[in-house]
């Protein structure tokens, strides 16, 4: 990593928010990379931040005995100070920013089981929608009022937040994890090298065995349905989420760098075009921003591949449909009174900040 001050190598610049596992793991993969490339990774907490970069810079100059390819510079901005996050990404006018931080941790149920906890986990992960959009908005926005050629990737909730974000006009490139994970999970299970020949249709209800009344993952080899898909997914299903993080990291990297070195891409990624769920996709270079297009086997329609999505967010309790947030598996009395009949789009922060001044007086609930 470059001394304070000097010049870093010429390359596009890749802002990471975030300090959590999803961003180390993300930053730690890309540090092998052989492209010359920026990483600014920003976090609120600079210590953390400083020592994300540090490690990846430790591992970047690790790979060779020639200078590193992959620099990394901390960036202290406070994401949930209005403006902060908007103001940094504008002076730092990323080619691509990619969203791993939210206001609610994947990990809570095992870290604080609470009253709170217990709810997601009766009312499905789809409630916390609000809390997982609040930095991906802001980022969005930014880019679009400060440099709207940069593009957006976003690694919480995508499956639900890109579609919350597409009616806010802000909607990401597409999201990471979830489809890509479980695509990964039946490529490595199929000793599959060939990873376009691969198609998946999986929400992130799919990570987890569905529940009855949801179909399970789709997938195709070449047009050819794959069998037995559930047998095929149970090693990453039993894996846990942290150490799942680290294949979810390497393939967020292999994107973000074959997206910038103007690749095609064919790959299933959650979140594409505002959609909800995971699907095939091709995305090409065109111009300063990547076109992304649905890649289906040719027997699944479009609308087909939507409504497959759409039953399995009901079941993971969240659908937005005619630019309304519907939480479908709250019971009355679940949440307060102007979360409970749903809300428009356009009031996702109002909402968010609903939802956690709810969740505070329920961590207090055991």
């Amino acid at each position: 990593m470059p001394a304070h001050g000097e010049t870093p190598p010429h390359g596009p610049t890749v802002a990471v928010i975030g300090t959590g596992g999803l961003a180390r793991a993300v930053c730690y993969a890309l540090a092998a990379g052989t492209r010359p490339v920026r990483v600014l990774v920003l976090g609120r907490d600079p210590v953390k931040t400083a020592e994300i970069c540090w490690i990846s810079g430790a591992r970047a100059i690790g790979t060779g005995d020639s200078p590193p390819t992959v620099t990394f510079r901390p960036v202290t901005a406070e994401p949930a100070a209005a403006g902060a996050l908007a103001e940094a990404l504008a002076e730092a006018r990323p080619t691509a920013v990619l969203v791993a931080a939210s206001l609610q941790s994947p990990w809570e149920r095992i870290s604080a089981p609470s009253a709170w906890t217990a709810l997601i986990q009766r009312a499905g992960f789809g409630l916390t929608l609000p809390l997982q959009a609040v930095f991906a908005r802001e980022a969005g926005r930014a880019l679009a009022e400060h440099h709207p050629s940069g593009w957006l990737l976003n690694g919480c909730f995508p499956d639900a937040v890109n579609p919350a974000l597409a009616g806010l006009g802000v909607a990401p490139l597409c999201g990471i994890g979830n489809a890509a994970l479980t695509a990964t999970g039946l490529q490595e299970a199929l000793a599959l090298p060939q990873r376009h020949r691969l198609r998946v249709l999986a929400h992130h209800l799919h990570l987890h065995s569905p529940p009855p009344g949801v179909e399970e993952v789709r997938a195709w080899v070449d047009e050819e349905p794959v069998p037995g898909v559930a047998g095929l997914l149970r090693q990453q299903r039993a894996a846990s989420r942290a150490e799942l993080n680290h294949v979810t990291g390497f393939v967020a990297a292999r994107l973000l760098t074959e997206l910038l070195a103007g690749q095609e891409v064919r790959a299933n990624l959650p979140g594409p075009l505002g959609l909800p769920g995971g699907y095939p996709v091709r995305i090409t270079a065109a111009g300063p921003t990547p076109h992304v297009e649905l890649n289906l086997p040719e027997q699944v329609s479009r609308a087909e591949a939507v409504a497959y999505n759409e039953h399995a967010a009901r079941h993971d309790g969240v659908v937005i449909e005619d630019g309304r947030v519907h939480f479908t598996r709250t019971a009355p009395g679940d949440l307060p009174s102007e979360l409970s009949g749903g809300f428009p789009v356009t009031d996702l922060e109002e909402a968010a900040h609903c939802l956690a001044a709810f969740r505070d007086r329920l961590r207090d609930r055991v």
